[in-house]
């Protein structure tokens, strides 16, 4: 088992604030392993915990319930209550709002698997009541953490190097990473694709043309690091503009998809409607597409690497509780940065190249709308971005004036 940073994160926030905790994500991330290793480690320190996994019929039947009587006796010399799948039930906003009411001393960390299903349904009953946490495949992070040389200044760019190929066209859902055997992870992500990425999409009622989400991720994954045209995109679906935003909206939320808007302090200047689509996860999209042609022989290798990038950076933010405001930035002149992050007041921008090469001149608009540096993150200096650093010199990578 690869340890998860989210694991301290969630054990933190949960000891020092009163909320009940949600951790939500796909399918096969590795929630029900981090919720054990939770459970190892506060029985470890001496709390007393109960676990309740919802997709088994008796531990279900336990807490679906709002009779005071059955949730004294299930409470009763409990610290923690760990709830695995909590969407399995069938009011999880009201069954956690009674725990958190009716048992102060009581700890409640619940999962579900998708948040169009949990998150929703428990919004108003436990508003001002919860926290609620995203978590993402294996981060490069704790692949290098798990190998001993996170830590290790001289041997941890090498070994990330090393891994880069292979997180770009199989990703890091852990079984498929921890698979090995290049056929074996295409085999599973198969798997992955036709037995869950859409099961939970396909029973929701505002889906109404299977078929056509289906293709419409495929579309999408085409598409990593564009900015996506709905009109266009419901013309080749077949379908309208209504049914495309709600398919993504759904895509999104069931974390398939990750969008970014684009950035904009003047409208008259700058294009503000049409957001960029990346994938949560890189061997899913390459999944959909069926596409796992070395590196060296892929067009669409900078696209990857964009798209890598981003996931990594919040993965990095979510694994710590941080929320962060990630955007594009593109002028009405075509000018455009890839990425920023709006923090306080100001903004972070930066540029990615996946091979050697220089800042695109775009980033000497951005520098002279919003005087901020745009910095180029290559291959050199990648981990220190998608671990939150701050590039050592800002001035060293401004784009010069012309």
């Amino acid at each position: 088992m690869i340890p998860r940073l989210l694991e301290q994160t969630v054990v933190a926030r949960s000891a020092a604030l009163r909320k009940i905790v949600l951790i939500l994500g796909a399918r096969q991330v590795g929630k029900t392993t981090l919720l054990r290793a939770i459970e190892a480690r506060l029985v470890g320190e001496g709390r007393r915990v109960r676990y309740l996994n919802c997709d088994v019929e008796e531990d279900r039947r336990a807490i679906n319930t709002t009779s005071r009587t059955l949730l004294d006796r299930l409470a009763a010399g409990v610290d923690v209550a760990l709830i695995d799948e909590a969407q399995r039930l069938d009011d999880p906003g009201l069954t956690l709002k009674l725990l958190y009411d009716l048992y102060p001393g009581l700890t409640v960390i619940a999962t579900g698997s998708s948040s169009f299903d949990l998150r929703h349904r428990v919004t108003d009953a436990l508003t001002g009541r919860c926290l609620d946490f995203i978590m993402f495949p294996l981060s490069l992070d704790e692949v290098l953490a798990a190998a001993g040389v996170r830590a290790d200044l001289a041997l941890r760019q090498p070994a990330a190097d090393a891994l880069l190929p292979d997180i770009l066209l199989y990703g890091l859902y852990p079984e498929i990473y921890l698979a090995g055997d290049p056929r074996t992870r295409q085999l599973l992500l198969a798997k992955l694709v036709e037995s869950y990425l859409f099961k939970d999409i396909l029973a929701y009622q505002r889906v109404r043309y299977s078929q056509v989400i289906v293709d419409l991720a495929r579309a999408l994954a085409y598409q990593i690091g564009n900015e996506v045209n709905e009109t266009e995109l419901a013309g080749r679906l077949k379908i309208d503009r209504k049914t495309v935003l709600n398919y993504l909206d759904i895509l999104e939320k069931s974390f398939v998809i990750i969008r970014l808007h684009p950035f904009s302090n003047n409208p008259r200047r700058e294009i503000g409607r049409q957001s960029k689509i990346y994938f949560y996860d890189l061997g899913l999209r390459n999944a959909l597409i069926n596409d796992f042609n070395d590196l060296a022989l892929r067009v669409d290798r900078g696209r990857l690497w964009e798209n890598f990038l981003i996931v990594e950076r919040l993965k990095h933010f979510a694994n710590r509780g941080e929320a962060i405001r990630s955007h594009f930035w593109r002028a009405y002149s075509g000018a455009e940065v890839d990425y920023l992050e709006a923090v306080g007041g100001g903004v972070r921008a930066y540029e990615f190249k996946y091979g050697g090469g220089s800042l695109r001149a775009g980033g000497e608009a951005f520098r002279r709308a919003y005087d901020a540096a745009v910095h180029l993150i290559n291959q050199d200096n990648y981990l220190d971005f998608i671990w939150g650093a701050e590039p050592i010199s800002a001035e060293s990578e401004r784009v010069p004036r012309v």
